[in-house]
């Protein structure tokens, strides 16, 4: 039997790379996406064993709550380097700074850029066994005039930097003047910044420039040779002060690799999500071309029980090419997948994200995963079949005709099992919707399955509409050409389990396209609905690096007299909530908090206050809450809660007013004067200008004169920058319907597999027809426009299907963030035109193969 499956693959080589081809996408995907992440880890690692090379330890300001990848520590008093290298068993200790957001213009005025890598100011030290940083050209600067830049920036073409050279430096302490004296680089013999842009100076000048007097962002410790390092920690921990904390190297090391598995985790799961979205749609190609094929095989595995061969035998043969097939995909996955690595780590250069160096590892784990998905899928899409095919008596397949399913039960008991299937699958959507999870990944699951069941669902009750609907859909066929057209209707009605089968793949691609599409406008059309709304001022200054905007930019402006600005400044924060007789005592919230100047708040937003009043706001104690949060916490005007900043500092604050307005803010509001006080950095993250210029082109050329000192600032009035914010969710609702649209590439090929092997079970029908007339040309033209309403039909219920999916997800999602759901009806109607034009295509193949047979042999086939 094992060899008879061998022979049946290779007897049918198109039908063997067809269906192979439908695993080996959603193989590739798994690939890709293990390697690239084992990748990412491993240069990580290795970067993070260079960070703390020449260190034993790293004291730094605690965070209180949060970790690294959410906020920045607290500086340490620059004193404490004295009484640490007092300590018994410490060789040396020297404060190190390190601040994002300082940003070299070169001598055409252009900033340096990077996507996602910190553009970040430092000191360098002279005990260079301390130092990451190594001078590779001219020298270190001194001096408060002078800086050196990495090495990578200064040799990149796309900057005019020269050694002696004098450039603008913007600093959290605002643009000054440098003259560039030397080149260096993060790391030595080869370069580990990653794609970071460095800008050095001598130590007080980075205390100076970076905004930390008599302060350090880290003191690097080295102990003694041959010292206990357990003990000399636990005696430097005896000196510190409160609130300042001292790790090892491999503490400091496992922090940074875990700090970085924020993003390669998520990102290893997104890519995992669409590669199991492709498997799953795979699946429904597959069972369909066994059935095709096992249907059409009737007779030969009739003969097969007539002389000997048991129901398990005849299941191990279906499984067994199942499995072959799978096996096949794998290993061709396997070297597509490693390709793909290739190609994200590309992207992601190219998009200036640099990349750690370094192998793609393909480890043992992901070779594993790779066939287990890839066998596994392919062998469980055919088990129903290989059901079907055992069951089949040694004569009920020696009848004339036998292998047609026209006549398979369409009856109560799939009427039964897809409405209970239907029922389960949208309770469990409607639960991962709207139901209260503990976090992410339970809720994600338990939406993901309802989604896959609702979509088997909808395969298995499909065929009871699918005759119906296609000839209606098909029925201008008909009219426009009388006899291709007719035939080609009857051919795709004919058959409605192979038509629904056929069309599943493409409705839920196009359900999933249709989802994202709704999701998606909506959100955007609620953001610029709210924001025209609740946003008052003429322009907003933004950037486009993760540091955000000097505070100085928004006192440049004000002192320009243009108008008014405000910045917004975003953080973390923990709130106690005191307690009281409509809430808990003791609740902690910790979420996000936004600062800005609460007097200038009214001229540049309108957040619509509900209860309270801003007269009289106290800018050190005062705090805004939004209504519906205060509603679920309990909270009114005049009851205090505990504010508890990463820097430690501890504030209790009175809530002043609760407020309706929603828009780029959070819920909760304090005043730029006390975040000030107790912030660990110095940026805003947005400035918005409210302008006291009545002609707007004066007023943005002289917020143009003001922004020539921060170059990495966009100037964009209102319109434009609602305009840029729908230009950013388009191109990221383009990404995901690009992998989404490998589901429905497999869907193109489950229409040419499924067309191929109609047109070999009509062979003699197709002779027939040639023999009384039709034309080559008829005859494609009939097979073209049967996949046209097979697509068609596919592509109307994965409309239909997915609508009420996007809908409900709408829904769902909080109103601070969609707050009313909008259907881009053009965008869906082209869906159903784009896949009429996937069906054309994918009969291209078919259609000429039927159109070139010898009309004698088709007629005298069996």
């Amino acid at each position: 039997m094992l060899r008879l499956g061998i022979k049946s693959l290779l007897a049918h080589k198109v039908r063997f790379a067809l269906t192979a081809s439908t695993i080996v996408i959603g193989v590739a995907f798994v690939v890709a996406a293990f390697v690239t992440a084992d990748s990412l880890r491993s240069g990580f690692d290795q970067l993070a064993e260079d960070i703390n090379t020449g260190t034993d330890y790293t004291v730094r300001g605690e965070l209180t709550f949060g970790d690294i990848t959410e906020a920045v520590a607290p500086a340490v008093p620059a004193d404490l380097v004295d009484v640490i290298n007092a300590v018994d068993g410490v060789d040396i200790a020297a404060g190190g700074l390190f601040v994002d957001g300082v940003i070299p213009v070169d001598g055409s005025g252009e900033a340096v850029t990077t996507f996602g890598p910190p553009v970040a100011g430092s000191n360098w030290l002279e005990d260079e066994s301390l130092s990451q940083f190594f001078l590779i050209e001219g020298r270190w600067p001194v001096g408060g005039e002078e800086f050196a830049i990495d090495v990578a920036t200064y040799g990149d073409d796309s900057y005019d930097f020269e050694l002696g050279g004098t450039y603008q430096v913007v600093t959290p302490t605002g643009p000054r003047e440098f003259t560039l004296t030397g080149t260096a680089q993060f790391g030595f013999p080869e370069n580990a910044g990653v794609g970071a842009i460095f800008s050095l100076f001598d130590t007080p000048t980075a205390q100076n420039v970076l905004g930390f007097p008599g302060e350090y962002s880290q003191i690097a410790v080295r102990a003694d040779a041959g010292a206990d390092i357990a003990e000399v920690q636990r005696r430097i921990e005896a000196v510190l002060p409160d609130g300042v904390e001292v790790i090892t190297a491999d503490d400091s090391a496992e922090e940074f690799s875990d700090a970085t598995e924020t993003f390669i985790g998520p990102f290893q799961t997104i890519l995992l999500v669409f590669a199991f979205i492709v498997l799953f749609v795979s699946m429904f190609i597959i069972s369909n071309t066994f059935n095709i094929v096992l249907g059409q095989r009737v007779r030969e595995l009739s003969l097969l029980r007539a002389v000997g061969a048991t129901p398990q035998q005849v299941r191990r043969s279906v499984l067994t090419e199942s499995a072959i097939i799978g096996a096949v995909a794998s290993m061709v996955g396997l070297g597509l997948g490693m390709l793909g690595a290739l190609g994200l780590k590309a992207l992601f250069n190219s998009l200036g994200a640099s990349l750690p160096g370094g192998s793609l590892p393909l480890t043992l784990r992901t070779v594993a995963w790779a066939v287990v998905v890839g066998v596994g899928f392919t062998v469980a899409a055919s088990l129903v079949p290989a059901f079907k095919a055992s069951r089949i008596s040694p004569v009920a397949g020696l009848a004339e005709g036998a292998g047609g399913d026209e006549s398979a039960s369409l009856g109560w008991k799939r009427l039964a099992s897809g409405s209970l299937l239907a029922a389960i699958g949208l309770v469990l959507t409607g639960l991962g919707l709207f139901a209260d999870f503990d976090g992410a990944t339970p809720q994600l699951s338990t939406l993901g399955a309802g989604a896959a069941i609702t979509f088997v669902a909808v395969s298995i009750l499909s065929p009871l509409a699918a005759r119906s609907v296609v000839s209606l859909l098909a029925r201008p066929l008909a009219w426009i050409m009388p006899i291709s057209g007719r035939l080609a209707r009857a051919n795709a009605a004919r058959n409605p389990r192979r038509t629904s089968a056929t069309a599943v793949a493409l409705t839920i691609g196009l359900a999933l396209v249709t989802m994202v599409s709704i999701v998606g406008q909506s959100l955007k059309v609620s953001f610029v609905e709210r924001f025209a709304s609740a946003v008052n001022a003429d322009f907003v200054v933004s950037v486009n690096t993760q540091a955000g905007l000097p505070k100085t930019l928004s006192s440049d402006i004000r002192a320009a007299g243009i108008g008014t600005p405000v910045g917004f400044d975003f953080d973390l924060v923990r709130i106690e909530i005191a307690g009281g007789p409509s809430r808990p005592a003791g609740t902690v919230i910790e979420t996000d908090l936004t600062a800005a100047s609460i007097g200038d708040l009214d001229a540049v937003v309108n957040i619509d206050v509900a209860q309270g009043s801003l007269d009289g706001f106290d800018p050190q104690t005062g705090l805004l809450v939004h209504s519906d949060v205060a509603a679920d916490e309990g909270l009114v005007p005049g009851d205090s809660v505990d504010l508890t900043f990463v820097s430690g500092d501890r504030v209790t604050a009175t809530v002043a007013a609760t407020f309706d307005g929603t828009a780029f803010w959070s819920s909760w509001i304090i005043d730029s004067a006390l975040h000030e006080r107790v912030a660990t950095s110095a940026f805003d993250d947005i400035v918005l200008v409210r302008s006291a210029i009545d002609d707007p082109e004066a007023a943005r050329s002289a917020i143009d004169e003001v922004l020539a000192g921060y170059p990495q600032a966009a100037l964009e009035d209102r319109q434009e920058f609602q305009e840029s914010v729908e230009s950013n969710l388009d191109t990221v609702l383009v990404l995901v319907n690009v992998f989404l649209g490998f589901a429905l590439l497999i869907a193109l090929v489950g229409i040419v597999n499924t067309l191929t092997l109609s047109v070999f079970e009509r062979i003699r029908e197709i002779g027939l027809l040639r023999a009384v007339g039709m034309t080559r040309r008829q005859m494609r033209r009939m097979i073209r426009w049967e996949a046209a309403a097979v697509a068609l039909y596919g592509a109307v219920v994965g409309v239909v299907l997915g609508g009420m999916f996007g809908i409900a997800t709408a829904v769902a999602i909080p109103d601070d963030i969609i707050d009313r759901v909008s259907i881009p009806s053009a965008q869906l109607v082209s869906f159903l035109v784009i896949s009429v034009l996937f069906g054309l295509i994918a009969a291209l193949f078919p259609a000429f193969r039927a159109s070139r047979m010898n009309v004698l042999d088709a007629i005298a086939d069996e």
